[in-house]
């Protein structure tokens, strides 16, 4: 299972890594777009389900202060992409995104006028 989990988590902080980067677009403007998480919450995900799985290959060979600062880290990480659900704070958007963004809405604005 931890291995599975560093499997899964390596290729999903990739992903995400490339959404970051702007490197993997389509899913940002995509109609309907149902959440940020598609691109953006897989990283932090990805990058949780990599500590958990390092974690319990390692089990008992960890520092008790080290293993409750990464149980932190990790639903730190986890509540973030259960954020990105629903909604996302502007300043964890990389700038690409930020100005398509307003591009799109100021094209919106024209055709409504």
């Amino acid at each position: 299972m931890s291995v599975a989990a560093v499997v899964v988590g390596v290729a999903l902080t990739v992903a995400g890594t490339a959404a970051y980067l702007g490197r993997w677009r389509r899913w940002a403007f995509a109609r309907p777009v149902f959440s940020y998480a598609i691109g953006f919450g897989v990283l932090y995900v990805g990058i949780g389900m990599v500590i958990f799985g390092i974690l319990t290959m390692l089990g008992d060979a960890v520092p008790l202060v080290l293993e409750r600062a990464a149980a932190v880290v990790v639903l730190a990480l986890i509540a973030t992409m259960l954020l990105s659900l629903f909604w996302f704070p502007a300043f964890l958007t990389p700038r690409w995104f930020r100005a398509e963004r307003a591009a799109q809405r100021g094209a919106r604005r024209r055709e409504a006028s």
